[in-house]
């Protein structure tokens, strides 16, 4: 009898084993056998520019890739409410970056904390968040062995708001992660970047900074606090301006475009060859009232912004 009970004890060790190491694997399999809500897509297109600049098939992948994303990612409200709008663009944040990466997973991401707005410098990630207007608007930091993030809810819903101002900061906070996978966060994304492009990197990273440190270029000025930093401006600036991107940084935005595996100047004029034209399809796509922000990013109304412009 002993060694009977010793082999049900083993067998439900195994089993407990299987279930824990298949537990991504199933939840995976069972996410993406499930329908996408048409209540998040109508979210993704009055939102998010670069959903909309997808091909259908493209389309489709974000979706998954977005479903994935959300059925293993917690994402919790401090002292603010977080409904499927929030969850979304936090979403869409993650996946921008990693687009040209079809099966990539953020393993390193323990949770995403959505705090109202600026806070201030809290290293302790179990602690109450405060509010503080002028400090920071995102950040990641490590805890034992996970990566908590924090966006400030007011400057995500803005960085979608504009798609244009080259400030995104979901999408800066995800580069950090991304930039972090090969174990520290330093500005040479090894896990993305062909090793063959890093010596190339670091060269153009460090005359871009001198030249952001020297008032010699239209990056923002941030992107010269250090390598980390520039990193993921850049990012923001390549995926929101590409066409200036590479007008003014062909060297840089040609690197990017290797790293990302993505070509977002060549796609968003494939959807629109004139900006008017991206202003115009914004519009149909989403309702927006006369006292409304306008989808511009002016932050002006809509009535006395965009209202009577003239779209050819």
């Amino acid at each position: 009898m002993p060694y009977l009970i010793s082999l049900a004890m083993l067998a439900a060790i195994i089993y407990a084993f299987y279930q824990y190491a298949t537990a991504d694997s199933r939840r995976r399999t069972a996410t993406l056998a499930e329908e996408f809500p048409a209540a998040w897509r109508q979210i993704l297109s009055e939102q998010v520019a670069f959903y909309l600049a997808l091909t259908d098939d493209e389309k489709a992948r974000f979706e998954k890739q977005t479903q994935v994303f959300l059925a293993s990612t917690r994402i919790t409200g401090v002292q603010t409410e977080v409904d499927d709008n929030t969850r979304l663009l936090v979403a869409a944040s993650a996946i921008i970056p990693v687009f040209g990466f079809p099966d990539w997973e953020y393993r390193n991401l323990g949770e995403v904390l959505i705090v109202p707005d600026a806070w201030t410098l809290d290293n302790d990630p179990t602690k109450e968040i405060k509010p503080l207007q002028g400090t920071l608007l995102g950040s990641v930091q490590g805890f034992q062995n996970q990566h908590y993030m924090r966006l400030s809810k007011a400057s995500l819903e803005q960085g979608f708001r504009d798609a244009v101002d080259r400030q995104n900061v979901g999408i800066h906070e995800f580069a950090h992660l991304l930039d972090e996978a090969d174990g520290v966060i330093d500005g040479l994304p090894k896990a993305a970047m062909p090793p063959a492009l890093l010596q190339s990197w670091a060269a153009v990273m460090q005359r871009e900074i001198a030249a952001i440190q020297a008032g010699k270029s239209e990056i923002n000025p941030y992107a010269a606090t250090n390598e980390a930093e520039f990193f993921a401006v850049v990012t923001e600036y390549f995926f929101e301006k590409p066409e200036k991107l590479q007008e003014h940084h062909p060297e840089l935005y040609e690197l990017l475009n290797q790293a990302f595996r993505q070509n977002p100047k060549k796609r968003f004029l494939r959807f629109a060859t004139d900006p008017r034209e991206w202003l115009k399809t914004l519009r149909s796509r989403r309702k927006f009232g006369r006292n409304a922000p306008c989808p511009c990013g002016s932050g002006r109304k809509y009535k006395d912004c965009h209202l009577t412009a003239q779209v050819a």
